[in-house]
């Protein structure tokens, strides 16, 4: 099976068990696990679909730490950038 598949596949099932207990109505405990997995699957399924489709063949482990640190990385530098920029902006 092909890793974008299977990743993908993993962020919609990680979504709807988030989902799951999100709408239980056993405990409020499980509502922040819920939020959690909602998370963590939309995620994985939003990186999976920028990962490239090669015609043929599997995506390898070297490229989808790539595209892992490059998703990451314009995250983590917009965040830091408004950390920055909001006390200049912002009077």
């Amino acid at each position: 099976m092909k890793a974008k598949v299977w990743l993908e596949r993993v962020g919609l099932a990680l979504s709807f068990i988030g989902l799951g207990l999100v709408f239980q109505p056993l405990t409020s405990e499980l509502l922040y696990y819920g939020f959690i997995l909602i998370g963590i699957g939309g995620f994985t399924y939003t990186y999976s679909t920028y990962l490239p489709n090669k015609p043929g063949g599997n995506i390898g482990l070297k490229t989808l730490a790539r595209w892992l640190a490059t998703l990451v990385g314009v995250v983590v530098f917009f965040v830091l950038l408004s950390i920055y920029l909001v006390p200049f902006l912002v009077v």
